[in-house]
């Protein structure tokens, strides 16, 4: 399969879960060792336990891949074949993507209390923040969030923590379903917002749940003022 990107819960990947020390490698047991409360360590550990099981089903292998934390904290196939994923988490749930080609994943839930204009300020570019404020309140929760993962994809695909600068810089075009040339795709699932990236472009066929429906776009990087 060209892409493939998996959804769980915590507590769904905690029943499957083997215990941690049998499977986590050097890097991932320090990272763990940082988090400091039960949740983001449970989280992290969900995380990469379905990272693992997601790359066996992209490789059909009963063999565990080795993962672990690249410097900049992405998730890094540690075998040399050829495999990328990537990992986010919001709320109770858990995504992981994996691909052939360097990807991004990230997953937000929509009912986050934030104040999505003065975030849109350090993230979005003055025309997006100015579709954002023309928008009704009560739209500009999705409308925000769809811009926001899809560039913290882009960036992950990257292997590069968030990055303001890089992230107003982006606008996201829409795109024919059958265009090659696309890098980017944003689905809902429930009351989650979900985008997808990948270095140069996106296979056209993304392996997920058939309740979710993609829809396609092309990043563009914007001149500088």
């Amino acid at each position: 399969m060209s892409l493939l990107c998996q959804l769980a819960t915590v507590s769904a990947l905690q029943a499957d879960m083997p215990a941690p020390e049998s499977w986590l490698s050097a890097t991932e047991r320090t990272r763990l060792s940082t988090l400091g409360t039960p949740a983001r360590r449970e989280t992290f550990l969900a995380g990469r336990w379905l990272a693992r099981r997601t790359v066996q089903r992209w490789r059909g292998s009963d063999r565990l891949p080795v993962l672990e934390v690249a410097p900049g904290g992405a998730c890094r196939v540690v075998d040399p074949d050829g495999v990328f994923a990537s990992i986010s988490h919001s709320g109770d749930r858990v995504a992981c993507a994996v691909a052939a080609a360097p990807v991004g994943v990230d997953i937000e839930r929509l009912d986050r209390p934030r104040d999505h204009l003065a975030v849109a300020r350090a993230v979005h570019g003055e025309a997006q923040q100015q579709a954002l404020l023309d928008l009704p309140p009560e739209d500009r929760a999705r409308h925000f969030l769809t811009l926001w993962t899809l560039k913290e994809a882009w960036l992950k695909a990257r292997e590069s923590g968030l990055d303001f600068a890089v992230m107003r810089s982006l606008a996201v075009d829409d795109v024919p379903d059958v265009d090659p040339d696309h890098d980017l795709a944003t689905a809902e699932d429930g009351g989650f917002l979900l985008a997808l990236a990948a270095v140069p472009a996106l296979p056209l066929e993304i392996a997920s749940s058939p309740a979710l429906s993609w829809r396609r776009c092309r990043a563009r990087r914007l001149a500088p003022d």
